[in-house]
């Protein structure tokens, strides 16, 4: 079984491709939000450098967020009509999830940070589990303080940082002992480990959904919409 795995939620945009035995290729570049552009090329080398033509894929793995508006809806679409044309099933992974799955065999907690832009970051805490990282909390939204005020305790343990969001925000979540947050190769989720979940689990990418299912984790209202609510309500509410 051959996934190719789509991960356009932050500026970076990652795709990879594996198999049975493991990952076959992978590339990622970042674009800042030139998502719309680069994808497809980013595909069509990618399945030159593993000499896998896209008619011998067997499921697509996407990353729902959250993340950016723009390339998570970017990566859906394009994810979404790949599978009607190969007609094969679609699996969608959380942002946070991919983030926190390389860290499966470091032994201690992993806060998924991802940077939600206006002062917000979008996050969750995993530990280790038997086989995969395991959600301790729910998806959230938050300005980053808030985020560190629920790690703390947690610190004394040990609690390692992924995601741009810890990236942009070091100085505010090193300011814990305890916390450490990861370097460079961790600031954005891998294709790679996309499709390394994806794989573990090869009944339930075989059965995965139809695309028309692939939902985008947003988790708040987009930029454009925040900046027109607050633009229309009334001075009094605007302070």
């Amino acid at each position: 079984m051959i996934v190719l795995g789509i991960d356009t939620a932050t500026p970076q945009v990652g795709v990879a491709l594996a198999g049975p035995d493991g990952p076959l290729a992978s590339l990622q570049v970042a674009g800042g939000r030139r998502h719309g552009e680069i994808l497809a090329p980013a595909i069509d080398a990618l399945c030159r450098l593993a000499s896998v033509g896209l008619d011998s894929v067997d499921a697509v793995a996407v990353d729902i967020g959250p993340g950016l508006f723009t390339g998570l809806r970017v990566g859906i679409a394009t994810a979404q009509a790949l599978a009607v044309t190969l007609d094969v099933p679609t699996v969608g992974r959380s942002s946070l999830d991919v983030l926190a799955h390389p860290h499966l065999r470091g032994g201690r907690a992993v806060a998924a940070v991802v940077d939600a832009r206006r002062g917000e970051v979008f996050w969750a805490l995993y530990r280790p589990g038997p086989a995969a990282m395991e959600a301790i909390t729910a998806a959230a939204v938050c300005p980053p303080e808030a985020a560190v005020a629920a790690l703390a305790p947690l610190g004394g343990a040990g609690v390692l940082v992924v995601g741009d969001g810890g990236h942009r925000y070091a100085g505010v979540f090193g300011s814990v002992r305890g916390i450490e947050v990861a370097g460079p190769a961790h600031t954005h989720p891998s294709p790679e480990a996309l499709v390394e979940m994806a794989c573990a689990d090869l009944a339930a990418a075989r059965a995965g959904g139809p695309p028309e299912r692939l939902v985008p984790l947003y988790l708040r209202s987009a930029d454009v919409r925040i900046g027109w609510d607050q633009r229309s309500a009334p001075a009094e509410r605007r302070g």
